[in-house]
């Protein structure tokens, strides 16, 4: 007769996950309360193969008399009997099941390469035989991703999402199959991760490279200096025009103030220059004010460019009105080269859960939500320590930070057709991205170029 005390784990058992404490709890209870009632499998003798938990609850409750059997595997791989055995388990979820379906797959594959390795004669190149080509290859894993995945109960796209999170953070995936986070959130976590890492190379890259101190801010009229860009070279254009509301921008106010027709036909003008600037995964990010949002969306959608978003920002600290409802949004257009391969970095416009953070809630994404498309940023006010003397319309950088980092990489270029005070440049700047401004006003072009250079210096 085996005793309890004789019996030792196998040395895969890690690969079953472990009750949750509280779910350990409650079944030592209800061993002390009632004995172990389902037998504990054993192979070689001592070596538990199914029945972990009743070995660990008997053992802490100080049982020797507990029912122990030869477990009846036959010619079946030990380790794939103790994961389908595991997978019956109730306190399972779903995620986790997922997760033990893919460590099946690997050990059927693994066993796979031995085998055809073997009948090749050529070690363990199997993946050089030359009558078993990749389209055969991924036959046979599809195949058994469909046999594993009816198996373990769970769908095919699980067990890929399962993975992609072993592959991109091992740690991850043993937390998604211990059941302390979702499969779903595992996977975004990894990815962030993964995300940050491969940007933190190009920042470096960048910044060895000297990007940082790529820029410069043309003087002259946007039409006529976009013709010089060379085409396909912009990542990221970020245009912010006049509104043709008076505004004197050192011309006086009538420039401001031109004809409907005559405002919107020279728009026209300049966003089909843009277009062509644009690489295949590039943007283009157009605001504009409400009296003109109706006009500029039409005319964003004649270019065939996909539209991603229309986010309004919510600019408190807004314009006052006497006989009108106050003027505090803008309309941010958001449109790209192509709808299927575009540069969208998710961290640079990711926000803390308020479900996890108010109200605790674990079912919360751990790593934040994605922004609204209604962005709460204050304006600058006369006051405000970012302001820049002399520039009637200086955007906050709060504004634009989140477009540059999302919209493009460290080294890309960014162009700014409207460059004003140089929010732009800066942002760009301090992101070690490259910056073509283009500025019509000879006072402005120089105050905003001494602006990135103060910028340029302080990040150096």
């Amino acid at each position: 007769m085996v005793s309890l005390s004789s019996l030792r784990l196998h040395p895969h058992a890690d690969l079953v996950p472990m009750m949750s404490a509280v779910q350990a709890s409650e079944f030592e209870a209800d061993v002390a309360a009632r004995g172990i009632r389902v037998p504990i499998e054993i192979i070689d003798g001592n070596v538990v193969i199914d029945g972990r938990s009743r070995y660990l609850a008997a053992k802490k409750l100080g049982l020797e008399q507990v029912p122990i059997v030869d477990a009846k595997i036959n010619d079946e791989d030990p380790v794939l009997y103790m994961l389908r055995a595991a997978s019956k388990r109730r306190h399972l979820t779903e995620d986790q099941l997922a997760c033990l379906a893919l460590e099946e797959m690997k050990i059927l594959a693994s066993r796979s390469r031995t085998e055809r390795a073997r009948k090749a004669g050529q070690g363990n190149r199997a993946d050089n035989l030359a009558d078993d080509g990749a389209a055969k290859l991924r036959d046979r894993r599809s195949d058994a991703r469909s046999v594993v995945s009816s198996r373990y109960g769970v769908s095919e796209r699980k067990i890929r999402a399962a993975k992609k999170i072993e592959l991109l953070s091992p740690e991850l995936f043993e937390q998604a199959k211990s059941g302390k986070t979702r499969l779903a959130e595992a996977r975004r976590q990894a990815e962030r991760q993964a995300r940050a890492e491969e940007l933190e190379v190009q920042f470096e890259v960048a910044a060895r490279s000297n990007a940082a101190v790529d820029w410069e801010i043309r003087l002259g009229d946007c039409l006529n200096e976009l013709k010089q860009i060379e085409p396909g070279s912009v990542k990221l254009i970020f245009a912010d025009p006049p509104y043709n509301i008076g505004i004197d921008y050192g011309d006086g106010s009538g420039s401001d103030l031109l004809p409907v027709g005559e405002y919107l036909d020279w728009c026209r003008q300049w966003i089909a220059a843009c277009i062509p600037l644009l690489t295949d995964d590039g943007s283009l990010w157009v605001m504009i004010n409400d009296q003109h949002a109706d006009y500029f969306g039409l005319m964003l959608r004649e270019t065939g460019m996909p539209r991603r978003a229309w986010i309004k920002w919510y600019e408190t600290f807004g314009v006052n009105c006497e006989r009108n409802f106050n003027r505090c949004s803008r309309h941010i257009f958001y449109h790209v080269k192509d709808s299927k391969q575009f540069t969208f970095n998710k961290e640079a416009i990711t926000q803390p859960s308020a479900r996890l953070e108010r109200y605790q809630d674990q079912r919360a994404a751990l790593g934040g939500k994605l922004w609204d498309n209604v962005w709460c940023i204050p304006r600058l006010v006369e006051n405000s320590r970012e302001r820049i003397l002399g520039f009637p319309t200086q955007l906050p950088l709060d504004l634009v930070r989140p477009i540059v980092s999302c919209a493009s990489d460290p080294g890309d270029l960014v162009l700014d057709p409207f460059c004003g005070s140089g929010t732009t440049g800066v942002a760009v700047i301090e992101s070690h991205r490259r910056f073509i401004g283009v500025e019509k006003n000879r006072n402005y072009q120089e105050l905003a170029s001494k602006r990135l250079t103060t910028t340029l210096s302080l990040a150096s």
